[in-house]
């Protein structure tokens, strides 16, 4: 049975889509070709969802909640054309990637004018505890960012060092879309469960996004699978996998310190064989269970509460 949170992704994303889509032709700049291809590249808008969703239940009004929303998944697509140069990425979302569509600096271009424009849209709310906390978690983002890229090929990364990258680069942007509405209605109790909620979640949700790359198909995953490790990434599932004794774990070190040659497809077989992903996956579910329980005592309509709840479903709303 579909959950409720996919019916509720669906009415809202709609809105999202149409005021960012309006917000792109108002960016000078924005040249047509660029404004379809970011209409195209759209995503689940998970982000702007869960900002929604504490919003309604905190009693915001809906059209700043949309506007906020469309200002956070402006900042998570910029930050994606920037990843995704780094990483020299050629596909995101079932669509060639945007540096090699229109080139690097264009690409750049596009996410700093993303960047901007966001950071417009927060000070029109004449709040300045909003424009801060926009300021400090998309630092904290590109901050955990940096250490990821400083970390890369790191064989003796530790279960610590993947908590406190993926906590900046995905978590922190998670945890404001949940928490901005809080600032937006003055509740600071509810501001302080609802970001511990942000920061679970956003952490589960890497879990999941690093697992995926492994178990899912590429057409479904929209990129090429096995992307972390052939980055450079020793994500969580590998992490189990090395410590567990894998037996490709030697091949696995000497690729990330020698650049030898290694057989992905043996590597993720021998890996689906281990534990490596059940013990990732119960870690996630351990994450979100915090999630749920920052919720306990958290005032507002049990009928959002509920939806903000089903969010937590992810292996149900994205199939894993």
């Amino acid at each position: 049975m579909k959950i409720q949170f996919q019916n509720h992704l669906k009415d809202v994303k709609e809105s999202i889509e149409k005021e960012l889509n309006s917000i792109y032709k108002e960016i000078k700049g924005l040249t047509e070709p660029f404004v379809e291809y970011l209409s195209r590249s759209s995503g689940k808008r998970l982000r702007a969802l869960l900002l929604y969703t504490t919003g309604k239940l905190l009693g915001a009004k809906e059209e700043d909640l949309i506007r906020l929303g469309s200002a956070i998944e402006l900042i998570h697509s910029a930050s994606l054309f920037h990843d995704d140069i780094i990483d020299e990425a050629s596909e995101r979302r079932g669509l060639k990637a945007a540096h090699r569509v229109f080139g690097i600096e264009e690409a750049i271009i596009l996410g700093d004018l993303l960047y901007i424009r966001s950071i417009g849209i927060a000070t029109s709310f004449n709040n300045l505890e909003i424009i801060k906390a926009v300021a400090r978690e998309v630092e904290g983002m590109v901050a955990g960012e940096m250490d990821e890229t400083l970390n890369l090929y790191r064989y003796d990364l530790t279960e610590d060092d993947y908590f406190r990258i993926i906590n900046g680069k995905t978590a922190r942007l998670f945890s404001l879309s949940c928490y901005l509405p809080a600032i937006l209605t003055d509740d600071e109790s509810a501001r302080i469960a609802l970001k511990t909620f942000g920061d679970n979640f956003g952490m589960a949700f890497q879990i999941l996004d690093d697992i995926a790359d492994v178990v899912m198909d590429e057409k479904k995953l929209g990129k090429p699978v096995l992307s972390d490790l052939k980055e450079g990434k020793l994500t969580l599932p590998y992490i189990y996998y090395r410590d567990s004794g894998g037996r490709f774990s030697r091949e696995i070190r000497m690729f990330f310190e020698e650049g030898t040659r290694l057989n992905f497809v043996e590597v993720k077989n021998d890996l689906l064989r281990s534990n490596a992903i059940d013990r990732s996956l119960q870690k996630m579910e351990e994450i979100l269970e915090k999630a749920r329980d920052s919720l306990k005592g958290l005032k507002g309509s049990e009928k959002w509460k509920r939806i903000l709840k089903e969010a937590t479903r992810l292996r149900e709303i994205y199939g894993i």
